[in-house]
């Protein structure tokens, strides 16, 4: 039994909340990759993930081996509405036997269910048999060792996708936490037979994280044992110092009871002191092995990550041995078509040597027959007639002499060519051949790199040998004192037991009956040279108190703030028939509503929503922009431009009606909700009534946000309402399309972001020795990953970094960070011309993964290198090297510091990714909808 506990933790039952979050992170992962229709979840357990498909409308069926996971999973779906539970179905089975026929699911989900089966190659092609051609699977194992009573196999990268590879064609393999997920589409011939084996080097790592985790787990081990001893030490203690106690109490003042006093106080005292020091080297003993464990796990997670990065190369080098097979394979190809053009050259070369072996026979024919002629002359008069045949038959023989020199002048002329094209071909394949080999040179630089790592792991794991024979040593130390200090303990019990039967103790006694001293008045003072003792048996902790700062001198009182009153709402509306008469009067053919959450359009913002308004304005096209604000009282802000009229949140409820029915000259009316408000959800379908071409621009993944505290008024069914219902729908990443077709069950367009032209460019070339590496943008710790800054920076100190933004958290920065406050366009252009690159550190999960940021256009129009963490989106732009792990980030630095991108190809690029283009899609897109009429119910909005 697995005891699976996945439905608790996934709502945080009984679980800390990091636990939580990792359990609904990899849940998360799997929904959004999971394709609609029908599904199969194979080791359903709970059910948590198969409850979550059926909400979102998935017809999925179940399947566990254990009744009671089953059972659990049923009672929560009985508790689910009718029209979801009608979609959900859990059945007992095999997963080596499925009871199912060919070809019956769409999508299958294999979570932490391979790690668990005897024969996982059997259960994956039951899954290959069950999945509809071009299926999905998706399947999840823990990465690395796991410990689990129940856990048959350790997996790590390369592993799973050589057990995955001959039956599902892998498109997506990451890690995910402490998990290793891959998405794969059912391929339609196996490649073989899937088979789980470990790598060498995969055996090896195993091997090593075993005996790591044996090893730690002997250390939490005997720090339970040496936690548990100072228990029983100190418990002891306590216990002969109330009955040193009570004796000193029942002593009365004799001389010879005062002698037993002494004795009983220097029992005490020694007592004291034992036990104070026992206490100390426990204490410091277990904080030695607590440093040890945390060293050891630390090196551990070291490991993991390194064989992380070892994947990723391993994988490479597969790609590049595939990709060298093939080039020999088309070497050896060439070499046979040259041995065939050789072969034809010598044919070639024969068959001359034949015609000038004809036409020297024909030479000697010629002679022959001039001395014929010549005899023939001599009785020409008696010969005349044969005359006139031998002379016929010698003009024929010179016109085939002729033929045949003319064919053989034609033959060395094509044989010539053919050579020369022979020569150049050649010449290519030396070319390749060399480009080939140096491929080959840089693949064994790879190796080698590749090996010293490994010599490195293998000087650490001895170092770790050594240092597990001084940890062994020490607890041999820890136990002989514990044995001496258990005999000291032993002798001192003795000794009570033998004060106890004496004559004195029992004097004592009846002493006790007759006389009880009290005890002593607090309010005397204490005698001096007296420490005081807390109840542990150590001395009090003195306490330093640090004098106070002098107060500050009294500020002076502030003056009273004045608050603008609101702008009335009558002279908002005089405005906004204002503008809606130069809008009908404006050049454009278009009038936009862009409902933005952005802050007042300015000069020096740069985000989306802003972006497309000033393209639609330099176009002649109107735009009404809503815009927030913090209070009512702010004053509405003003721009130059007339075509433009800006209404802040709280006011725009009040103007949509007035806007959405004015008449604007027959221009095309545009409605861009760049994010899913609830204005906007009451807004879309009224829009649509009065012939405005609706736009759902998803900019970014907001329920990801909203998990990080950032957008606290999302609510996720907004955003499906408007995926739904909107015209056109927009993504700026293709990871964020995918989930908007999860989302709304329709196609999404890839709108990516963009660059401005005008954005400014240093006024002095870029220093080829620049020894700085730059930032601008937002420095919130909700994404940006300033751990990993911090670590590139500790492995860089010859680096400076700096960084322009806001919003940075409170932290110890190194001496080679610099923070320089939020600056304008011009100042970061200028200051870029000192960065030999650019960095994009954001924190990698699915927030990163639908970004598509604004900044790496900006980054490559100033003319800098770009290295980013895990944006998908970004993973094809020239110039931008995108890397999946920290130890990557941090080890490409250097690599891409300094280095020059293509010039011509970055132009180029940009210049087909303006905003001006990106304006240009979406007239596209609104033209499409103008032509092709809306679908289903939204017909009946078509204004006529």
């Amino acid at each position: 039994m697995n005891h699976d506990r996945v439905h608790l933790a996934y709502n945080g039952i009984d679980v800390d909340p990091e636990t939580q979050t990792l359990t609904r992170n990899r849940l998360h992962w799997l929904l959004d990759h999971l394709p609609p229709g029908r599904i199969l979840d194979l080791g359903c357990s709970q059910g948590t993930l198969s409850v979550l498909a059926a909400r979102r409308g998935d017809r999925v069926t179940g399947v566990d081996i254990e009744e009671d996971a089953l059972a659990f999973a049923a009672g929560l779906a009985a508790e689910l509405p009718a029209d979801v539970a009608a979609r959900l179905a859990f059945v007992r089975g095999d997963g080596a036997r499925l009871a199912f026929p060919d070809g019956c699911f769409d999508a299958a989900v294999a979570g932490e269910l391979l790690e668990h089966v005897t024969d996982p190659g059997a259960v994956l092609a039951e899954l290959h048999r069950v999945l509809a051609p071009g299926g999905t699977l998706l399947a999840s194992v823990p990465h690395g060792l796991m410990p689990h009573h129940d856990h048959r196999r350790t997996f790590y990268r390369a592993g799973l996708r050589r057990l995955l590879d001959p039956l599902f064609e892998i498109r997506e393999l990451t890690v995910l936490d402490r998990h290793v997920a891959a998405v794969g589409v059912r391929r339609e011939e196996p490649l073989g037979e899937p088979a789980f084996l470990l790598s060498q080097e995969e055996a090896d790592f195993l091997r090593r994280e075993e005996l790591a985790e044996r090893q730690a787990q002997g250390l939490r081990d005997r720090l339970e044992r040496a936690n548990h001893l100072y228990r029983e030490v100190t418990a002891a203690n306590a216990e002969l110092k109330a009955q040193l106690g009570d004796l000193r109490a029942r002593l009365g003042g004799s001389r010879a009871e005062e002698d037993v006093l002494d004795r009983l106080a220097a029992l005490q005292d020694s007592v004291r002191h034992l036990s104070t020091s026992l206490t100390d080297g426990a204490a410091a003993d277990r904080e030695d092995l607590r440093k040890q464990l945390r060293e050891r796990t630390e090196e551990r997670d070291g490991l993991r990550e390194r064989l992380r990065a070892q994947d990723g190369l391993r994988e490479q080098l597969r790609l590049r041995t595939e990709e060298r097979d093939r080039l020999r394979a088309d070497a050896r190809a060439a070499e046979a078509e040259i041995a065939l053009l050789r072969e034809a050259v010598a044919a070639g070369e024969a068959e001359r040597r034949g015609l000038l072996e004809s036409a020297h026979g024909l030479r000697a024919s010629l002679e022959a027959l001039r001395e014929t002629a010549g005899a023939l002359t001599a009785e020409r008069d008696e010969l005349h007639e044969t005359a006139g045949a031998v002379t016929a038959e010698r003009d024929e023989l010179r016109a085939l002499v002729r033929d045949q020199a003319e064919d053989l002048r034609t033959a060395e002329a094509a044989h010539a060519s053919a050579a020369r094209e022979l020569r150049a071909r050649i010449a290519a394949l030396d070319e390749e051949l060399g480009a080939e080999r140096a491929a080959l040179a840089r693949l064994r630089t790879v190796y080698n790199g590749e090996r010293h790592r490994h010599e490195l792991t293998q000087h650490r794991l001895g170092k770790l040998a050594a240092a597990e024979d001084r940890l062994r040593q020490e607890n041999d130390r820890l136990r002989a004192r514990l044995e001496t200090v258990t005999g000291r303990l032993a002798d001192y019990r003795e000794q009570i037991t033998r004060i106890r039967s004496s004559r004195a103790w029992r004097m004592l006694s009846v002493y006790r009956h007759l006389r009880r001293p009290g005890r002593p008045d607090p309010a005397q003072p204490r005698p001096a040279g007296v420490r005081p003792v807390a109840a542990s048996g150590a001395p009090t902790r003195t306490i330093v108190m640090r004098p106070a700062p002098e107060a500050a001198p009294a500020a002076r009182p502030a003056a009273p703030r004045t608050t603008a009153a609101p702008v009335p709402l009558d002279e908002v509306r005089a405005g906004l028939r204002e503008w809606v008469e130069r809008a009908r009067a404006a050049e454009g053919d278009e009038v936009v509503l862009m409902f933005s959450g952005t802050t007042f359009v300015q000069e020096a913002r740069g985000n989306r929503p802003i972006r497309l308004t000033r393209v639609y304005l330099g176009r002649g096209c109107p735009v009404f922009f809503n815009y927030y604000r913090w209070r009512d009282s702010e004053p509405l802000p003003s721009h130059p431009d007339p075509l433009l009229f800006q209404s802040p949140i709280d006011i725009t409820p009040h103007l949509l009606d007035e806007v959405l029915g004015a008449d604007f000259g027959g221009k095309r009316k545009l409605l861009f909700a760049s994010f899913p408000h609830e204005v906007m959800v009451r807004t879309l379908t009224h829009a649509a009534a009065r012939g405005w071409v609706t736009v759902y621009d998803a900019r970014d993944d907001w329920e990801e946000f909203a998990k990080v505290g950032m957008a606290k008024w999302y609510h996720p069914g907004h955003e499906r309402y408007l995926v739904a219902h909107a015209d056109v729908v927009t993504a700026v990443s293709a990871p964020l399309a995918r989930k908007m077709e999860t989302l709304g069950g329709r196609p999404v367009s890839v709108n990516a972001n963009a660059l401005d032209p005008d954005f400014p460019t240093p006024s002095v070339p870029r220093r080829a020795d620049a020894s700085k590496v730059g930032y601008f943008g937002h420095l919130t710790d909700k994404w940006f990953d300033w751990d990993l800054l911090l670590r590139a920076a500790r492995a860089h100190p010859g680096l400076v970094f700096e960084l322009a933004g806001h919003q940075q958290p409170d932290l110890r920065l190194p001496e080679n960070v610099r923070l320089l406050g939020l600056l304008g366009h011009r100042e970061l252009a200028e200051l870029s011309a000192g960065w030999a690159l650019a960095l994009i550190p954001f924190r990698n999960g699915p927030l990163a993964d639908a970004v598509d940021p604004i900044k790496v256009y900006e980054y490559l129009h100033l003319g800098l290198p770009v290295l980013a963490t895990y944006f998908p989106q970004c993973a094809d732009y020239p110039g931008v090297r995108v890397t999946e792990s920290a130890a990557e980030f941090v080890a490409a630095i250097p690599q891409v510091a300094g280095s020059a991108p293509d010039a011509a190809r970055v132009r180029a690029w940009l210049a087909a990714n303006t905003w001006e283009c990106r304006v240009e899609a979406y007239t596209e897109l609104a033209e499409q909808v103008v032509r092709k009429g809306r679908d289903g119910l939204l017909t009946l909005l078509e204004s006529r």
